[in-house]
């Protein structure tokens, strides 16, 4: 039952001369795009830095509680505030990319090197590997998950090691690398205990069983305490009221498929597309060989053909949401996938190897042209950051929240850039959870609460939109005058400028005349509340 990595692997530093330029090529490939741009064109990452810029100025933001950055996922947010100090916010986030992107150039191969024992392998790995440098976590802006993911596979390898060879420094080394692993992201550090538990199961005895979780454990005891307390803190941790509103969502057969693709290799738009060819080169080959060795002998430790079909029934059988967990089942993807590298053939036919490194250049390329597009539009949304006052109370309504994105939500977060540059109120920043470094110190109103806030212009965007939010077939018209009215009832006395981007005819027919038009370019609008 041990690995196929074998007794007959060379040693690390000549490993490491034959590992270096192939990770330096990845590295390469997903990295270069972010010297195009001031900041990272992620999803999430405005958010982030709103909570950097509340931090640094707590005393205007009475309406939050600090909750520290001892915690997980919180290694980004830490960074953001410190780094941030010394190199600026905007370079601090793209150094911390960086650094994502190249946790995963060198741990991926050097993972697949460990687990297969073979060069020829590792060479093949690395053709269909390189979307995995900048997976959909990172383009999303879930860095510390991005992040999280090549530490836990480093945990694997050196786990691994340890159980074959135990020694002192590789305990510790397990230790802190857990222990890197949780403050980057608890997820993946509960899936290594995960595969732990799978990989014992496979023993012929319950005494075996026991012996190898012992052996796999100890290490992480530490850790596993830190990974159940975090657990805990996020079932019971949420932060405000929600309304009734659901986190628990599953997803149709298609769906399911689709994100095997979408929600691990590709990136923002059709200029990434490329990426499919990996995917389907790689689902194909790893089933076949997969399939071939369904006996479990001979194979990979943790990624036995059994923990592999575990794997997938879980991401088919997990729902999409729990409780305030969003992308949920998207999150086993990576170990799949990565478990699928390992089951790669040690030659390829020339054509297909082509087709793989052509596809890998153009996707570096499409995915240049996104970065510089995507800033574009933050340019845009961020031009009337002079018709905003100092510590204004500023209410954002994204219409648009796609912009020139595709497959993820570009612009739903960049009203961020406002907080940080204006010290606006941030009234959508992440606080809904304890799990994040900033909470509210008093729920807000409901209507108020991020989660509910943030989706109100998208989904009452015109009457259609709002009946089809609510299900709802008639009185359209009447029912979306109410809701605009009573929403501005309300946030009326609370937020002295509106922010719009992209407003219907429909929406901007119900702005109250309290509110005056002081910007306006292209899709931005901005208004003042007469005093």
């Amino acid at each position: 039952m041990t690995s196929i990595a074998a007794d007959h692997a060379p040693s690390l530093p000549s490993r490491a001369i034959r590992l270096a330029p192939l990770s330096a090529v990845l590295f390469l490939l997903a990295a270069w795009p972010l010297l195009l741009v001031e900041s990272p064109p992620f999803q999430d990452l405005p958010n982030h830095v709103a909570t950097a810029a509340v931090i640094g100025d707590l005393g205007a933001y009475p309406e939050y509680v600090f909750n520290g950055f001892f915690k997980t996922n919180a290694a980004l947010f830490a960074w953001l505030v410190v780094g941030g100090k010394f190199l600026g916010t905007r370079l601090a986030a793209r150094v911390f990319t960086a650094a994502v992107l190249a946790a995963n150039a060198i741990v991926l191969p050097r993972f697949v090197r460990h687990f297969t024992g073979s060069d020829a392998k590792t060479w093949v790995a690395c053709l269909v590997l390189w979307p995995m440098v900048h997976p959909w976590f990172a383009s999303m802006g879930m860095l510390d998950f991005a992040l999280g993911v090549p530490l836990s596979l480093a945990l694997l390898v050196l786990l691994d090691g340890h159980a074959r060879a135990p020694s002192w420094p590789r305990g510790i080394a397990i230790a802190a690398v857990g222990a890197v692993t949780w403050y980057a992201h608890v997820f993946p550090l509960l899936i290594v205990h995960g595969l732990i538990g799978l990989e014992a199961l496979r023993r012929p005895t319950w005494r075996a069983r026991l012996a190898a979780g012992v052996r796999y454990c100890t290490p992480l005891l530490p850790v596993l305490a830190l990974a159940l307390g975090s657990v805990l803190g996020h079932l019971n941790g949420t932060a405000g009221n929600t309304g009734g509103l659901s986190f628990d969502k599953s997803l149709a057969a298609w769906e399911l498929v689709y994100n095997l693709w979408a929600e691990w290799f590709w990136g923002f738009t059709n200029r990434s597309i490329t990426s499919i060819v990996p995917c389907i080169v790689l689902g194909v080959l790893g089933v076949r060989e997969l399939w071939r060795r369904r006996s479990d002998a001979d194979v990979p430790t943790f990624f036995s053909p059994s923990t592999m079909l575990v794997l997938a029934l879980l991401y088919v059988f997990v729902p999409y949401k729990i409780t305030n967990w969003f992308h949920v089942s998207s999150r086993l993807l990576p170990f799949l996938w990565c478990g699928l590298l390992l089951y790669l053939p040690a030659t390829m036919p020339r054509w297909l190897v082509g087709l793989l490194a052509g596809s890998a250049v153009l996707y570096s390329a499409g995915m240049g042209v996104d970065y510089v597009r995507l800033d574009r539009d933050r340019k845009e949304f961020t031009a009337g950051m002079d018709a905003v006052p100092e510590g204004a109370r500023l209410l954002p309504l994204v219409f648009d929240v796609k912009g020139s994105s595709v497959n993820t939500r570009n612009l739903q977060h960049m009203w961020g850039w406002y907080v940080h540059d204006r010290h606006t109120s941030a009234p959508l920043l992440f606080a809904h959870s304890r799990s994040f470094p900033i909470t509210y110190r008093e729920p807000p109103p409901l209507r108020f609460s991020h989660l509910l806030l943030e989706n109100v212009a998208s989904e009452t965007a015109t009457p259609a939109s709002l009946c089809a939010a609510e299900s709802r077939f008639d009185g359209c018209d009447d029912a979306f005058r109410e809701a605009w009215t009573t929403f501005y009832a309300d946030a009326l006395p609370r937020f002295d400028h509106l922010l719009l981007w992209s407003p219907t005819p429909e929406a901007l027919a119900m702005i109250p005349p309290a509110y005056v038009k002081t910007f306006e370019r292209g899709k931005l609008l901005i208004y003042a509340r007469q005093r």
